[in-house]
């Protein structure tokens, strides 16, 4: 397998002037397959696994531009700084991807997002779009990467060539073997669409296999109402068999009927596992129970910190050595697993958390593992009030903002003066307050207890410099999301007069919260100012349906809460569970998905998930978009 060199393509005569001032300002989109492309005409690299940027250097300047359009350009300057060394005197604009390399060279999404050292990080760089005022979207792929490598070589700095290569195949099973996220194939003579997604850009994920044991199975649904909608399966660790996860995708219908007349004759009364298991979102009586001799082979993405396996999917079924018992040493433990010197442990997985639903505390584990990579970022650094739920939403509550003794030390706290009481009987003391600071003290978290991630306002180097004016949206008794939707838009017309941009997102169940991002040179009094000031205008001019009445009893419509402004106060983050039923999620929305229609109970753990998957961190404005209020705190003059 060897690199394509980039070579002068056939239509280098198209490319058109771009004029002094253009840019693309839109990345080009890939479709999804399952395999890779047949055919010559393809190209083949590594799928990286970090944030996509468009650089734009210009006068000896550089701006670093994420998938939607914040400005990354002051957390990545090392990039930037690299990027106008690197092509002294050249106007330019490259498309790429920002990643952060392990100790082996490997891409790692977490390490980026948890903010790897400066070292770290690499910016691979894969297309020109212009160059000198001379737009390049036109030309083929190859070459716009033969003048790219001109332009900026293989090497330098924090800058990294994207190889392309011509053998898929191989680079496929390179990229699977090292544990990759992908393989980007690209057509050769494919041109630049932005902001479109074509197929002659695909990307094929790497996944894993392995052979797990069939414990049971699950009454099916739909089409499937007459055979069984899921395999439970497992493995064994430590000498115990153990719950792996349910399986329900993967089955044609033959295959289907030949499963069930072989497990028909295995069935039993108990369950095979050492340890019971809770199955998420399965009542206990839909579940069939076998004896577990049957193998078969599952492909999935990875292991779930609670030992569960992460979108899986059937591949076949096959008869074992009699000496053989699949085991889980590739799985975490679900009791726990050391990373770092850090010891995390795992605990009560399979307790229900949310009845009605049979959503378990392991679900919760497995959710917030996954979307850790973007929620991370919005609580790091930021003192951590714990709101505690041992027992799930139907048991007792409790808020600490002091840190447990049993935390362990691994797990960051600054010294926080709080208080407590009003006028003459406020008293104040020092806490030592939790950091989430990572993907693992997150868990932590999670698992003492913590549905919702709750946050302040500002960060440990500068408590009383806010990052933002919350503008948090409750509703009144009787009052619906279509009168909180219309409210949401006016807040933002209001701020939009006030040249402020703003960032939705859905409290959880019935709220909304408006976010306006800010410079931290304001302090907790401005921002309840402006957002007093927001609030009464708005109920002026809209008696009945907006409200400041902070009295519950006097309230009518729905209340623009300006005084969630302040030292101390905290908020449910972006993607953050609430302890509601249903277990609804705090989710970023793009501000067209506001209207009568919206319906916050549907942003469920999984369809969040997708969403990020698909779209990104909607909410990433809210950390990388500063803004200054002078304007706003003269009233908009």
């Amino acid at each position: 397998m060897n690199p394509v060199p980039a070579k002068r393509g056939e239509a280098a005569t198209s490319a058109e002037p771009a004029g002094p001032n253009a840019a693309v300002t839109a990345p080009m989109l890939a479709s999804t397959a399952a395999a890779l492309p047949a055919g010559e005409d393809w190209l083949f690299e590594v799928k990286w696994d970090g944030y996509r940027v468009l650089a734009t250097v210009r006068g000896g300047t550089a701006r670093l531009s994420s998938r939607n359009g914040h400005d990354l350009t002051a957390r990545f300057p090392r990039v930037a700084e690299d990027l106008v060394a690197a092509t002294p005197g050249h106007s330019f604009v490259v498309d790429g991807e920002i990643c952060a390399l392990d100790g082996q060279g490997r891409p790692s999404f977490s390490a980026l997002q948890q903010g790897a050292a400066a070292q770290q990080v690499t910016y691979a760089h894969f297309d020109l779009l212009e160059l000198d005022d001379e737009l390049l979207t036109g030309l083929p792929l190859t070459e716009r990467r033969r003048r790219l490598e001109a332009l900026l070589g293989t090497r330098a700095g924090s800058l990294r060539f994207s190889e392309a290569f011509d053998d898929g195949a191989a680079l496929f099973a390179a990229v699977t073997a090292q544990g990759l996220e992908g393989v980007m194939a690209k057509r050769a003579s494919s041109r630049y669409v932005p902001g479109r997604r074509t197929r002659d850009w695909v990307k094929v994920k790497a996944r894993s296999r392995q052979e797990l044991l069939i414990c049971g199975w699950t009454r099916g649904r739909g089409r499937r109402a007459s055979r069984f909608g899921s395999l439970v399966l497992g493995v064994h660790r430590e000498g115990v068999l153990a719950y792996a996860g349910n399986c329900g995708t993967g089955f044609d219908d033959e295959t289907v009927d030949a499963l069930a007349a072989r497990m028909t004759p295995l069935e039993r009364p108990t369950p095979p596992f050492g340890e019971t298991p809770v199955l998420p979102r399965v009542h206990r009586g839909d579940v069939t129970w076998v004896e577990p001799s049957l193998v078969c082979e599952i492909e999935f993405s990875e292991w779930t910190h609670a030992g569960r396996l992460r979108a899986p999917s059937f591949v076949r079924l096959f008869e074992p050595e009699p000496t053989a018992s699949p085991q889980g040493s590739e799985a975490p433990a679900r009791d726990g697993r050391r990373r770092r010197r850090r010891q995390l442990t795992l605990t009560n997985l399979d307790k229900v958390f949310w009845p009605e639903t049979g959503i378990t505390k392991g679900d919760l584990v497995d959710y917030y593992e996954a979307i850790a990579p973007v929620l991370v970022p919005h609580l790091r650094k930021r003192p951590f009030t714990m709101r505690r739920y041992p027992d799930g939403i139907g048991g007792k509550t409790f808020f600490q903002k002091d840190a447990p003794d049993h935390m362990p030390s691994w797990l960051a706290t600054q010294p926080v003066t709080v208080g407590s009481g009003r006028g003459s009987l406020r008293e104040e003391r020092v806490i030592e307050a939790p950091l989430v600071n990572d993907e693992r003290a997150l868990l932590w978290m999670v698992n003492a207890g913590c549905i919702d991630m709750n946050p302040w306002y500002s960060r440990i180097d500068r408590l009383d410099r806010p990052d933002f004016v919350l503008f948090d949206l409750d509703p009144s008794d009787g009052v619906g999301i279509a009168e909180t939707v219309e409210v949401a838009l006016l807040v933002k017309q209001a701020l939009d007069a006030l040249g402020l941009r703003s960032y939705p997102k859905t409290s959880g169940a019935d709220g909304i919260h408006v976010v306006a991002p800010i410079e931290r040179r304001y302090t907790y009094e401005q921002t309840r100012g402006l957002a007093g000031l927001v609030a009464a205008a708005i109920a002026r001019s809209h008696p009945g349906l907006a409200t400041t009445e902070w009295v519950k009893s006097r309230r009518r419509g729905v209340l623009i809460d300006a005084n969630q402004n302040g030292l101390g106060k905290t908020i449910a983050s972006a993607y953050s569970v609430r302890p509601r039923p249903g277990a609804p999620v705090s989710t970023p929305l793009h501000w067209h998905e506001l209207d009568e229609r919206l319906d916050p109970l549907a942003f469920t753990m999984g369809a969040v998930l997708e969403r990020v998957r698909s779209q990104g961190d909607l909410h990433e404005g809210a950390l990388t978009d500063r803004q200054r209020l002078e304007r706003a705190l003269r009233g908009g003059r």
